[in-house]
């Protein structure tokens, strides 16, 4: 078993990855890190951030990017990573699958995301009670807390089905993630009309065996940054169609918070000048997008 934690981050997410690694570091006391390696990814690309109008330069944050690798050395392999043509998380992850060639999975973690320290642990059972019914092709989500709309209820764990919409936006995710009672692993369906029968936030500590991603890709034409988590679950819903060979699974009463509360950037903006391509990203992502889905077979 050889699970790749892949993330991406700017500059201005620097602090946030040093918490996560931190975080990270206190799981490893659970479980045996030579089956880990860490793909870590950080864009410093003059076509997202305006240096000339900066006043730290870019130096100062590949220092401090590069000091956070110590934090990871409990881990069989360590990548850290300025690349120039990888300029958001949608190239990140297609890069370490592509690159990462020993793989078995991959996390696919934002730095936002809040857990605590038996979450390897956990994804570890998971894996070999999956893998113990000969299922290849599968991911596994942990659970959330009440979210935007009712379309998560599958991914919400029972304590929180009834707060209110956005909960997760006023949560402190310190308190809300951990284990939430006793830990199972469940199969996952998403009963709304019109949707997948999956459903996941694509860096919500999701893991993704190997088989998955080889039989459906993340595509080059869709550049830099764009909707992965709904490429996959339509590539899957298509395959899925045809025959039942990929499942979603979630760590029941597991949960994990995204950071909203406590996640302040501001400081940052007064020293990096970033130039926001989001919206470029997307529209180049989505303009492939039914074109790339329409080559799954």
């Amino acid at each position: 078993m050889k699970i790749v934690i892949t993330s991406f981050i700017m500059p201005h997410e620097l602090d946030d990855l040093e918490r996560v690694l931190i975080d990270l570091n206190k799981a490893s006391k659970h479980i045996d890190g030579s089956n880990y390696e860490f793909n870590i990814s950080m864009s410093v690309s003059d076509y997202l951030i305006n240096w000339s109008k900066s006043t730290v330069d870019k130096e100062f944050f590949i220092k401090r990017f590069n000091s956070l690798k110590s934090l990871t050395g409990w881990a069989g392999k360590i990548t850290f990573q300025i690349r120039d043509e990888i300029k958001g998380a949608f190239q990140a992850k297609r890069y370490a699958h592509i690159e990462c060639t020993d793989a078995t999975h991959f996390i696919w973690l934002d730095t936002d995301i809040c857990f605590d320290e038996k979450v390897l642990f956990y994804m570890e059972n998971a894996i070999q009670a999956i893998e113990s019914q000969n299922i290849i092709k599968y991911f596994i989500t942990p659970e959330i807390v009440k979210y935007w709309d009712t379309t998560w209820d599958c991914l919400v764990n029972e304590q929180y089905l009834n707060h209110e919409l956005d909960f997760c936006k006023k949560a402190n995710p310190f308190i809300e993630c951990g284990e939430k009672g006793d830990i199972s692993v469940e199969f996952v369906s998403n009963n709304v009309p019109g949707q997948p029968e999956t459903k996941f936030g694509a860096g919500w500590f999701t893991l993704l065996s190997k088989q998955l991603l080889d039989k459906i890709p993340l595509p080059e034409s869709m550049g830099a940054y764009g909707p992965d988590d709904t490429f996959l679950m339509w590539g899957i819903e298509k395959l899925n169609n045809k025959s039942k060979e990929i499942y979603q699974f979630k760590l029941k009463n597991y949960v994990v918070c995204e950071n909203y509360i406590y996640r302040n950037r501001e400081h940052y903006d007064s020293i990096i000048c970033r130039i926001d391509r989001k919206e470029e990203f997307k529209l180049n992502s989505n303009s492939k997008f039914n074109e790339e889905l329409n080559k799954i077979v």
